[in-house]
Parts: structure tokens; sequence; C-alpha cells
């Protein structure tokens, strides 16, 4: 099991920055947007539309539930570590917008409800 390359308590204290819940509950509905463009043959499409729909303006509440794990994802926790500080305020300013939205995007199914089967069977060419 991989070492963290941040403690926990620092991660906490990025998943509760007041400045990157903004950006966050943006970011979820761009994503949201990205959802309703898909193609209904995409793996999932069903859960990951009504997740969409669910959230596609989020209280500050829901954005606050999302933030655990998007924070936690591998992605946004090497980029707050890159910044070699475990302040919260700076870390969150230290994360782009792009590495927001692909944790977003990264976590998505899972929030959702989709299936890991589901999601490889979509990825797998057709014979």
């Amino acid at each position: 099991m991989p070492t963290l390359p941040l403690p926990l308590a620092a991660i906490c204290g990025l998943a509760c920055e007041p400045s990157l819940l903004p950006r966050v509950r943006m970011a979820i509905a761009m994503v949201a947007q990205e959802v309703f463009a898909e193609a209904p043959e995409t793996p999932g499409y069903l859960v990951r539309w009504n997740l969409a729909k669910t959230v596609l303006s989020p209280t500050e509440a829901q954005a606050a539930q999302m933030m655990v794990g998007i924070v936690a994802s591998p992605p946004m926790v090497a980029a707050a570590a890159a910044t070699g500080t475990t302040d919260p305020s700076t870390m969150a300013a230290a994360i782009s917008d792009d590495q927001i939205l692909g944790a977003i995007r990264m976590g998505w199914n899972a929030v959702a409800g989709v299936s890991p089967s589901a999601s490889a069977q979509g990825s797998q060419p057709e014979t």
C-alpha cells in the first residue's frame, strides 16, 4: 500500500477549505453539463444522467459532501502535496481548475453508482 504524500489532517484541511468550495460547485455543474451531452450508449448512462440532474445546481451541502471524495482522489492529493505545504488555503490556491474538473470526472461513475464492470464492458472494443 503506497504511503500518503500528505498527512490525513492536511487532506482534511483541504477538504474543509472554504476557498475551494465555490470552485468545486462550479466544476460539478460543468461536468453535469458534459454528462447531459453523452450518448445514451455510454456505460451507466442512466445513473450518470440522474446524478447530473440531481447536482446540476449543487447546493453548498452537496458540494461539501462531494469535496471529501474529490480532495482524496490521487491527482488532487498529488497536486496538494506538490505545493510543499500543509496550509489548506495555499494548497487550494495551487490546485488548477483542470485538476478539479479531472477529479470530478474521475469520480463521477462511483458517485453515480455505475458498477466497475459496466464501465469496463463499455470501454472494450466491439468484435
